[in-house]
C-alpha cells in the first residue's frame, strides 16, 4: 500500500472517534449548562394600536401578576421592562421594550434562552389581555379620499370663448 493510501485509510479510521469524542465533550457541556454555543439572538415583536400608557401598564401586569414573574428592572420612561423568564424548571434573563411610533407602539421582546415562540406566546397574551381590557384597538384614521379638482377649477370651458 502506498504511505498516501495508508494515511488516508488512517484518517478515515480515526475520524469516527474524534467525531464520537466531541460529541461527549458537547453533551457534557450541554448537561451543564455551559455548552458554550451562543445563546439565541432572535427577538419578536408586535405593533400596539393602543396609547403608550395602557400598554405599558398592561405589560407590567403581565409580567408581574398573570405570568407571575419576578420584574428585575423597570422604567416607564425609558420603556423596558427586564424581568426573569421561567419555563419547565429553566430560567432566562428577558425583556421587553415598547418604543413609540408615529401611530403605533412597537412592543419587542427577548428571551435569549428560549425558542422564538416563548417570545411569540407573551406577546400574543399581551395583545390579547389589552383587547380583553380595553376592547378593540382605536382604529387608525383613514387618509383623505382625493376625490380629484373641483369642477370650475380645470380646463376652460371652449363655450367661454
Amino acid at each position: 500500500m502506498r504511505p498516501v493510501r495508508r494515511l488516508a485509510l488512517a484518517a478515515l479510521l480515526a475520524l469516527p472517534l474524534a467525531l464520537g469524542s466531541w460529541l461527549v465533550a458537547v453533551a457534557e457541556d450541554a448537561m451543564s449548562g455551559e455548552s458554550g454555543l451562543p445563546e439565541a439572538g432572535a427577538k419578536q415583536h408586535f405593533d400596539s394600536l393602543y396609547t403608550y400608557d395602557q400598554t405599558w401598564n398592561t405589560a407590567l401586569r403581565l409580567v408581574r401578576v398573570d405570568l407571575g414573574l419576578k420584574v428585575v428592572e423597570k422604567d416607564e420612561k425609558a420603556g423596558f421592562i427586564l424581568f426573569e423568564y421561567e419555563d419547565k424548571g429553566t430560567t432566562s434573563s428577558a425583556s421587553l421594550e415598547l418604543l413609540k411610533g408615529e401611530k403605533s407602539i412597537r412592543v419587542i421582546c427577548q428571551i435569549p434562552k428560549f425558542p422564538s415562540y416563548h417570545e411569540i406566546a407573551v406577546l400574543d397574551r399581551l395583545a390579547r389581555k389589552l383587547k380583553d381590557e380595553y376592547g378593540a384597538p382605536p382604529e387608525k384614521p383613514k387618509p383623505p379620499v382625493d376625490a380629484g379638482p373641483p369642477p370650475d377649477a380645470g380646463e376652460p370651458d371652449s363655450a367661454s370663448y
